[in-house]
């Protein structure tokens, strides 16, 4: 059996400014286990798990990166807030899209006929928005909207996993800024009170 070395947080944070493999590696290896138990107790997959430690390496890469980081606690400690923060912003968006949607059904049968103009007119500047996108940013965004992993999307197209979440953000802002600036938002933002 091979004996992984043990490092020490100064030889971690000093790996991660380097851009050393052996620091995100170290990291995966002795703290995602825990991080996936924490977020399959809280309601998350090994998928979710992947996802937000990942998310968390950048933001960590971030801080550390600034002339001011001071680490108070243990890197483990760090990582493992950062994780959590994240995954309770993740459930809290859950839960608020949940709320809408039951909101909006039982509103529906009472929303009169400018409200229903209101959401078609929306959902034709999306549709105008979508449909001026690339072809790679359509499938990528279509196959988040499906719920499907980016695991399964960057198998499916033939791209890494990095590339697929990071197109996806991009995507997400490009189709935000598109809709933003279309000529019948402004008609849209007056109509609906939006600022």
């Amino acid at each position: 059996m091979v004996q992984i070395r043990k490092y020490n947080d100064q030889e971690i944070i000093i790996g991660l400014k380097s851009g050393e493999s052996f620091a995100v590696n170290y990291l995966a290896k002795e703290y995602l286990p825990m991080i996936r138990y924490f977020i399959s107790k809280n309601n998350g997959s090994e998928e979710d798990a992947k996802d937000i430690f990942q998310d968390a390496l950048f933001i960590l890469i971030d801080k550390i990166s600034s002339n001011d980081f001071n680490l108070q606690v243990t890197l483990s400690t760090y990582l493992f807030a950062i994780c959590k923060n994240l995954w309770l912003m993740v459930l809290d968006r859950q839960k608020a899209a949940r709320n809408y949607e039951k909101r909006r059904s039982l509103d529906i049968f009472e929303s009169d006929f400018s409200e229903r103009g209101d959401t078609a007119f929306s959902e034709r500047i999306f549709r105008q928005c979508f449909d001026t996108m690339d072809d790679v940013s359509q499938k990528i965004l279509k196959m988040y909207w499906m719920e499907i992993t980016p695991t399964e999307i960057a198998e499916k197209l033939g791209y890494s996993y990095g590339y697929v979440r990071k197109k996806k953000s991009e995507c997400m802002k490009e189709l935000k800024t598109r809709i933003m600036n279309h000529p019948d938002y402004r008609e849209l933002e007056s109509n609906l009170n939006i600022k």
